[in-house]
């Protein structure tokens, strides 16, 4: 957990308002999305060395099994300069997983591993809307339809797989948006052509009524505080956006304070 503090403006306190073996699995399947995100944004790692640790964690992810020593393989000689969430890849997505559950997200981090390297062997060039549709979908959406698995086998929730659609949709865009200037530091451009920050804003907004069902559509509890608590933050950081004020911390656990359960409680 002190990891995931460390590593996650969005997710952290989100993921805290669940319980028991439902949170741990989250915790690090988000960890574990992140020690591939590590590869993908770095800005020391050129494209070709990108390419070789993504496919190679994929394929590790499909083999019988594997252990850290092979994660260490994978990621020599580039080991010193990635972080310790990456280093932990094995500990993220084989050790702290339910033995039955982990299959699940074998099968999802090894798609979006490869999806991440295709996006890096094409520049993370977005040509237009639909390009952006389908890169939000690879990193996004497509860990909302995994997410919405995780509510069926653990809480017998069954959600519209389009609402989780939209909702990692809403989510990702308003992440673009904040971070288009860090990102344009390392040379990567998430917008159209010719989008501003109000076009990716729109984008995003287009997206939360459809996340916002696929939300309340879920009882009353601990994932539906997820859900809503992650839309929470979507909203606050877009609103941040159209108003030119910061975004840190504090406010995003002010938002969690109008959930039930202190956050406290499930540490």
């Amino acid at each position: 957990m002190e990891t995931l503090k460390s590593t996650s403006r969005t997710f952290f306190l989100p993921i805290m308002r669940l319980d028991g073996e439902l949170r741990d699995t989250v915790a690090a399947y988000y960890l574990a999305n992140r020690a591939l995100d590590e590869i993908e944004d770095h800005p020391r790692l050129p494209p070709h060395a990108k390419i070789r640790l993504l496919r190679g964690a994929s394929r590790l992810l499909q083999q019988e099994s594997f252990t850290p020593e092979d994660v260490d393989a994978l990621l020599h000689p580039h080991h010193a300069h990635l972080p310790a969430v990456t280093h932990r890849f094995h500990e993220w997505a084989v050790a702290l997983p339910p033995a039955d559950v982990a299959p699940r997200l074998w099968d999802a981090l090894a798609a979006l591993a490869d999806r991440m390297a295709d996006w890096v062997e094409a520049g993370f060039r977005i040509h237009d809307e639909a390009d952006l549709d389908r890169y939000t979908f690879a990193v996004a959406s497509s860990v909302g339809i995994t997410l919405a698995d995780l509510w069926t086998r653990y809480a017998g929730i069954v959600t519209s797989q389009a609402g989780a659609v939209a909702f990692g949709r809403a989510v990702q865009a308003a992440n673009i948006a904040w971070n288009h200037d860090e990102d344009l530091t390392r040379g990567i451009d998430f917008f159209p052509p010719g989008w501003t920050s109000a076009d990716m804003t729109r984008y995003a907004q287009r997206h939360l009524p459809a996340a916002r069902a696929y939300t309340e559509s879920i009882a009353h509890g601990p994932i539906r505080d997820f859900c809503a608590l992650t839309l929470d933050i979507c909203d606050t950081t877009l609103a941040a956006l159209r108003e030119g004020t910061p975004l840190d911390r504090a406010t995003i656990t002010s938002l969690a304070s109008r959930y039930a359960v202190p956050v406290q409680e499930n540490r």
